[in-house]
């Protein structure tokens, strides 16, 4: 009995000290992470958007706060630091894509804990008509959560913006929150790949089949797996995660999707390299060396098909015109598929290398 009297007493001892099991961050009493939940925060986002709009190439971090109430009722508020981010949404936009900067010790106990820093999509112009290039951006990104893990993954929200400037009314809009990088890689225990450049023969055959057929899906020429970006980190609109810099194999995510056919924005157009008239026009890219894969990959996408197209009819801030024209887009995609020898003249037909 005495024995058994100092096992129990040393456990409490202990007990403070011993590492959580798995899993516990998401506990009794802790809402679900940030990118867990597929539910619309409703957000307030002050910052000086009037100053951020006019100069939205000045690399300043502004102050701001974010401010939403969780399922429970709470209400959080936490200063954050704003950035204005992004090549050709910067210069098209009136309201230019953003990146959020947190205080990890203010946001423990919350949705956002442990996040450092979070690329947030916001709505370009003030029409209405224009907002819905970014649900369906956002629906992109849901798209591939559907076929792969090695994905990013986003948070919708209905952001109510408070100029810090100016006594002006706020203005509600659709945005959506991209997952950081090193947490899709920890998810898949991989870290982040920072280098100028990858060989195809070091990408993972059944990933890249997987993120080839994406891009034609949604019909997107706006990327790169493995050219060089800039001198240091590779690629474009593509991040790389894997074991290590000079592990095989390497993972390719694609991310900015919003000079897709799918998505249609009235500033996207084809790259000049390649002879393709419209966004609109599939054009396969995939690598002929990784042909022996894309048949499972292929199969993926069918089984998802009607997942995939659910996201649309599902999507309650699409307008009917704009749900109706994405629908059809992705179904002419397994239209096109299924059609005798399509896969062969199509995809195989058109690899490169």
């Amino acid at each position: 009995m005495q024995k058994f009297l100092k096992i129990i007493l040393t456990s409490l001892l202990l007990a403070p000290f011993m590492t959580p099991v798995a899993g516990a961050e998401d506990g009794p009493g802790k809402p679900a992470k940030l990118f867990k939940d597929n539910s619309r925060l409703q957000v307030t986002l002050k910052g000086p958007w009037r100053s951020m709009a006019r100069r939205p190439a000045n690399t300043e971090k502004y102050p701001g706060e974010l401010i939403y109430t969780d399922e429970n009722g709470e209400q959080h508020t936490f200063n954050i630091g704003i950035t204005t981010r992004g090549l050709t949404r910067r210069t098209v936009c009136d309201f230019p894509p953003v990146k959020l900067w947190f205080d990890k010790d203010q946001l423990k106990g919350t949705a956002f804990r442990g996040q450092g820093s979070l690329k947030m999509v916001t709505h370009c112009k003030s029409s209405k008509g224009v907002e819905q290039y970014y649900i369906k951006e956002y629906l992109s990104y849901r798209i591939y959560i559907l076929i792969t893990p090695y994905s990013f993954r986003a948070r919708s929200m209905t952001v109510s913006y408070v100029d810090s400037e100016r006594n002006a009314k706020p203005i509600e809009r659709f945005g959506f929150l991209i997952e950081d990088v090193d947490d899709v890689a920890k998810r898949n225990d991989l870290i982040e790949l920072e280098i100028p450049k990858v060989s195809r023969k070091k990408l993972d055959l059944v990933e890249t089949s997987n993120y080839m057929l994406f891009q034609y899906l949604i019909s997107n020429l706006d990327w790169s797996a493995i050219s060089v970006r800039d001198p240091v980190e590779c690629c474009y609109n593509t991040t790389l995660i894997g074991k290590a810099p000079d592990a095989t194999p390497v993972y390719s995510i694609p991310y900015d999707l919003d000079a897709s056919g799918l998505v249609d924005a009235h500033y996207a157009a084809p790259p000049d390299a390649l002879r393709v008239n419209s966004v609109r026009t599939r054009l396969y890219r995939g690598f002929c060396g990784h042909n022996e894969t894309r048949p499972d990959a292929l199969a993926r996408f069918m089984d998802q098909k009607q997942n995939i197209l659910d996201l649309f009819a599902e999507e309650e801030l699409l307008t009917p015109s704009s749900r109706n024209k994405a629908v059809r887009f992705l179904e002419g995609f397994y239209t096109t598929l299924a059609k005798p020898g399509a896969i062969d003249k199509r995809l195989i037909g058109k690899c490169r290398g």
